[in-house]
């Protein structure tokens, strides 16, 4: 049985539900979007159950640039910091439990919670290198090497999200990945610890 990441925020010791008297409770169903292209976006999202995922448009065709699960935090940085519209959406991808955080109530934080500049500061800097090696793998790795890293690191991406919006994130058709995987056994695809993850 494979066995899913905590998420970046229990990696980096932060437990939100500690500031919950600061954030919103919502239930949304799968396929809806919390932040469509062209918004400026006024809220940071914490998910306590279920999936989303982050993504743009390109000649009516969308494509996924990161998956984000249980115990992660999301937004667009660039439009809720510099009041810009987003290049980004955001859509769930399952039926989700969501916290959200408006800018109006994050400011009201870093002025009564002493360790706030400190939370941010862990989160923004988590993001930031997790964007610098997601954009040197493109640069550097194959499509098979980014399928292969994402297999090892993420395996429970293949059970939670559908293949289309994998394929896009590892920047290759689905007619692509999937005969990536078909060179691979069933059981090398869900077994988090294989490690003879080659593609020939």
């Amino acid at each position: 049985m494979i066995k899913q990441a905590p998420g970046y925020l229990s990696d980096l010791n932060i437990n939100w539900k500690n500031y919950t008297q600061y954030l919103t409770r919502i239930e949304v169903d799968a396929k809806t979007k919390l932040l469509c292209e062209g918004e400026i976006a006024d809220k940071l999202f914490i998910i306590e159950k279920g999936s989303v995922r982050m993504g743009f448009e390109k000649n009516q065709k969308d494509f996924t640039s990161q998956f984000f699960f249980e115990n992660e935090m999301l937004t667009a940085l660039e439009s809720l910091f510099c009041e810009i519209p987003s290049t980004y959406f955001i859509e769930t991808i399952e039926h989700c439990i969501i916290y959200y955080l408006t800018k109006q109530n994050l400011e009201a934080m870093s002025e009564k919670v002493p360790e706030m500049t400190h939370l941010t500061q862990s989160i923004l800097m988590s993001r930031l290198a997790y964007y610098a090696n997601h954009l040197n793998a493109y640069i550097s790795e194959s499509p098979e090497e980014r399928f292969n890293s994402l297999l090892e690191k993420r395996p429970f991406i293949f059970m939670r999200a559908p293949q289309r919006h994998i394929a896009s994130y590892l920047g290759i058709t689905n007619v692509s990945l999937s005969r990536i995987k078909a060179r691979k056994s069933i059981f090398d695809v869900l077994n988090p610890k294989a490690k003879n993850l080659s593609v020939s």
